[in-house]
């Protein structure tokens, strides 16, 4: 199975490809990601990897993500998992922070690639802290999250996935206090220091998100874009206004993912079509 899963790492990590980039609609259980293959037909394959969102993952057990445990995150993986071999797509799985230093991010990693993941997201943000306490409050240190994203290669390859695929995930535009410095341009500068330094690390791609309310400005993705040759991940953002995946393609990522916005949209159907009959209507 590792010699398999790493050809599925390897040929996962070709299609990370800058202008043309693969797009993820991130799933958190086993009837999710039913309905995503049901798009996949002889005629049309357009799901070609599968990605999983902890914050879904943390709410479909009614808790928050940053109380999601590594058992708990790995025990969703562990469910979907076997679905995703079946198809035969390559998974790759949102670890967060990685839970840890050393042996503990190294374990989850390792336990990861047993049951069968060919990636991971690993972010700079320590999910306990939030993100208001700035950047030397709420993220790890550059070396410190370059060691970090080093141990997760190294015990991946050592589990039988030498190919695996981190999108090594970058918060510094989330943060609701301020890098320190007067304007943008320092958190932007941040960004690219941050994001070079990653790359260096063995990370696939650098994934860049700006929260649920700032998002990324056009001219940062384009920076980002410019500056880190093209191995940018975004999250694709919803409402009026929003760049879709051909656009944001155009301006030069390698990977789009949704996180948690296909849970949200499935529980807004849930909770409108409840709406509905309890007020005396009918089923959609």
């Amino acid at each position: 199975m590792a010699a398999n899963l790493n050809e599925t790492a390897a040929a996962f990590k070709k299609l990370h490809e800058p202008r043309s980039p693969i797009i993820l609609a991130n799933i958190w259980d086993p009837p999710s990601l039913h309905s995503l293959l049901t798009l996949n037909t002889s005629q049309s394959q357009p799901v070609k990897a599968v990605a999983t969102a902890s914050w879904a993952i943390a709410e479909s057990l009614g808790l928050r993500d940053e109380d999601l445990t590594a058992e708990q995150n790995l025990a969703a993986v562990s469910r979907i998992a076997p679905h995703a071999r079946a198809a035969g797509l390559p998974l790759t799985v949102d670890l967060q922070d990685g839970y840890g230093y050393g042996d503990a991010i190294a374990s989850v990693v390792a336990r990861a690639v047993r049951l069968g993941a060919a990636g991971a997201n690993i972010e700079d943000s320590i999910p306990s802290r939030g993100f208001s306490r700035g950047i030397a409050g709420s993220l790890y240190g550059v070396e410190e999250q370059v060691e970090r994203l080093r141990t997760a290669l190294r015990a991946a390859g050592e589990a039988g996935c030498a190919e695996f695929v981190v999108n090594a995930r970058c918060d510094v535009f989330r943060l609701e206090a301020p890098v320190p410095g007067p304007d943008d341009e320092t958190t932007l500068r941040e960004a690219v220091r941050r994001g070079k330094a990653y790359l260096e690390a063995g990370a696939t791609t650098v994934f860049f998100w700006g929260g649920a309310g700032r998002g990324l400005r056009t001219s940062e993705v384009e920076r980002l874009v410019r500056e880190l040759d093209g191995r940018v991940a975004v999250k694709l953002g919803g409402g009026s206004g929003a760049l879709t995946t051909e656009e944001l393609g155009e301006l030069g990522v390698a990977r789009i993912s949704v996180g948690p916005s296909l849970f949200l949209v499935a529980m807004k159907a849930v909770r409108d079509a409840a709406g509905a009959i309890l007020t005396g209507g009918g089923l959609p």
